[in-house]
């Protein structure tokens, strides 16, 4: 239950023979299909018909087209993943994606098999995927929304996105992202964190007294696989004065299994360059036995101030005045034309 994948965050495992859970929810993936722009069955009725419409024929065709702009660099990220983070994919069960917002895409790409992913944005959560009554400005959004993410794995306009009466926020896109990468979903439910960090799921009528603790979960699989995967989002500021004021989202991350957690940051607008994001910087130093990230998230210097240059196999020597491990920089990679990667590997 997330009761008690709360007591063991890092480490939320299903068993691989529980295969009576790996049921999709026909609802949920049908409506995910339909925003996405892929078909639907006869049996799925009203949203079988929507498919028929012009303006979901026009949809679709645009959402085919900005699939194949990520298509074309999939092969390399996948490449990428295979090679540079192989051994932090087996050894690494929980991907923690601060700054992450609407950005399911490139973290699955890169870590596809952790059982359980961990994404933090200011953007609202939203609720699961409803198609109403989409209309083509509806449909734009969704384009625009997508684009953004393949673009800048964040939204510039958020709210403008939001403006209509089908998206509330990033499951929709969550959905949709999974949708058109073949994951099945299971379930997309609220959960809350309690005070020491436990997770549970929201029931009609819970009072929850911090709302900036409260989140979406959204369990998947892949087709021919023989496990779920979740996926946790949490709407909230990681400053250090909004971490002050979320106690158990700083609960929930202090369990985090140093040995067996990876983190992944990109288009963190230098924020933790700055001393006001200082907790969240530490959190992810601590508690990471790898760090992918590009070079608008934590500085060179908080890894070790020694470093000079960051190319393949140079490794900082340790440094007594750090309180953290010092990691070994083994990479740094262009991966598509707007990502470039570091890799830090700790305690090698």
């Amino acid at each position: 239950s997330s009761g008690n994948a709360g007591k063991n965050a890092s480490r939320v495992r299903i068993a691989s023979n529980d295969s009576a859970k790996l049921v999709p929810d026909k609802a949920l993936n049908d409506a995910s299909c339909v925003l996405a722009g892929l078909p639907v069955d006869k049996a799925s009725g009203k949203l079988y018909a929507l498919t028929r419409t012009k303006e979901w024929k026009n949809h679709a065709r645009y959402m085919d087209q900005i699939w194949n702009v990520f298509r074309q660099t999939a092969p390399r990220l996948v490449a990428f993943s295979q090679t540079e983070l192989e051994d932090i994919n087996t050894r690494c069960h929980t991907l923690f994606y601060p700054f992450g917002g609407p950005d399911f895409l490139f973290a699955n790409a890169f870590f596809p098999e952790m059982d359980t992913y961990v994404l933090i944005g200011l953007e609202p959560a939203g609720t699961a995927p409803k198609v109403k009554h989409p209309s083509a400005e509806t449909y734009r959004l969704y384009q625009n929304a997508v684009s953004n993410v393949l673009n800048l794995s964040f939204f510039n306009d958020m709210d403008k996105e939001l403006a209509n009466d089908t998206i509330d926020g990033v499951v929709p896109i969550y959905s949709l992202l999974m949708a058109r990468g073949n994951r099945k979903i299971v379930s997309i439910q609220e959960v809350w964190l309690s005070e020491t960090g436990d997770l549970f799921e929201r029931k009609e009528g819970d009072t929850i007294r911090n709302t900036c603790s409260a989140g979406m979960e959204v369990r998947f699989f892949r087709p021919g696989a023989s496990r779920l995967q979740t996926l946790y989002y949490f709407c909230t500021d990681i400053s250090n004065e909004g971490l002050q004021a979320n106690r158990p989202l700083q609960a929930f991350m202090d369990r985090f299994d140093a040995e067996t957690t990876a983190t992944f940051v990109k288009s963190a607008s230098y924020l933790m360059h700055e001393p006001a994001f200082s907790r969240i910087r530490e959190t992810i130093l601590q508690k990471s036995s790898a760090v992918v990230q590009d070079d608008s998230s934590i500085p060179l210097s908080c890894f070790d101030s020694r470093i000079l240059g960051v190319t393949y196999g140079v490794s900082g020597s340790p440094n007594e005045r750090s309180s953290y491990r010092q990691p070994f920089v083994r990479i740094h990679h262009q991966v598509a034309d707007y990502i470039f990667l570091t890799v830090f590997v700790f305690g090698v």
